[in-house]
């Protein structure tokens, strides 16, 4: 079993997306798994066939046969449970993920189902911009004390920032399957070596649309080919149908693809209270050097186009 750990508006759906398209391909099956509370409070995990507890989730899957998992609103709870798989977790600024979910719950966010965030969203579209904030801080908060608790030093997890790899998504995609052990050493580069790839993935595409051709699947490492061609059918551009990144739209899901929009948003009051509530978690996770960061500060976020977040502290 392979685990996939993410967080709530961390590219989760995108990172998500691109793993179970290649597996698709390699003949592993995909499951997703999430907590629908998420990021308001910690409540039952589902994969949308079956619901269950934090406690019970390692002995589903496994019953299940699992083979590449989605933990998209991931906690050391659900990592302690699964802590000997091989694993690739990945973290973004506190900062943006509070601006991301604000216009996300405000505006975009499919709420059918989901009572708490419908309430919240009718609170959001009820004050400004700052009071949103301010309010999607105190919704959020339990998603980045998630990130704040998290072990960033067990060996078998690969840790990344969201800003490095959507900022150079081949290169991060082809370090994920490498660390997975789920890649091959080298590319096909005879035409039968390349008959054989492709007969084996059309294969386990089919085999994986019917449960009654589970058996004729075969099982393989990917090329590089196919890593890099599924992360390019997911760039922003294809997600935005044209709009490039960039360039806002409050309205969708994709709104920008940049890192460090806070600074567009925060005020010192929001600033204030981030400071207050979260400490030196930017410090530890990466994102900064100390506490003096701010709105134009020297040496913040603000001032650099990606996160040095790889030096966990």
């Amino acid at each position: 079993m392979y685990i996939y750990y993410g967080h709530h508006k961390c590219a989760s759906t995108w990172i998500w997306q691109i793993i179970a398209g290649v597996c698709k391909n390699i003949g592993l099956s995909h499951r997703l798994v999430l907590d629908r509370l998420t990021p308001l409070a910690k409540g039952p995990l589902t994969d949308y066939h079956e619901t269950f507890s934090r406690s019970e989730m390692r002995q589903y899957l496994v019953a299940t046969k699992a083979e590449m998992v989605s933990c998209i609103t991931a906690d050391m709870e659900q990592a302690d449970a699964l802590a000997d798989y091989l694993g690739v977790h990945v973290i973004r600024d506190p900062r943006d993920i509070i601006v991301s979910a604000y216009f996300s719950h405000r505006n975009s966010h499919p709420v059918d189902g989901l009572p708490h965030l419908q309430q919240h969203r009718e609170r959001l579209r009820a004050c400004s911009l700052e009071e949103g904030l301010l309010l999607e801080m105190e919704f959020s908060n339990e998603e980045i004390n998630s990130m704040g608790e998290w072990d960033y030093t067990q060996p078998n997890v690969l840790e990344l920032c969201m800003e490095d790899l959507t900022g150079q998504p081949y290169k991060g995609f082809l370090e994920i399957f490498g660390f997975l052990g789920l890649l091959q050493a080298d590319e096909p580069h005879r035409l039968l070596q390349e008959l054989e790839v492709f007969m084996n993935q059309l294969r386990n595409r089919v085999a994986g649309r019917y449960k009654w051709l589970i058996r004729a699947r075969r099982p393989m490492k990917a090329t590089g080919q196919l890593v890099l061609g599924t992360v390019y059918s997911q760039r922003f551009e294809s997600k935005t149908h044209g709009r490039p990144r960039g360039e806002t739209d409050e309205n969708k899901h994709y709104r920008t693809g940049i890192p460090g929009d806070w600074v567009n948003h925060f005020t010192p009051s929001v600033i204030d209270l981030f400071k207050a509530r979260y400490g030196n978690l930017l410090i530890r996770i990466g994102y900064e050097d100390d506490t003096a960061w701010g709105l134009g500060a020297s040496g913040s976020t603000a001032s650099r186009a990606i996160p040095a977040a790889r030096v966990f502290r």
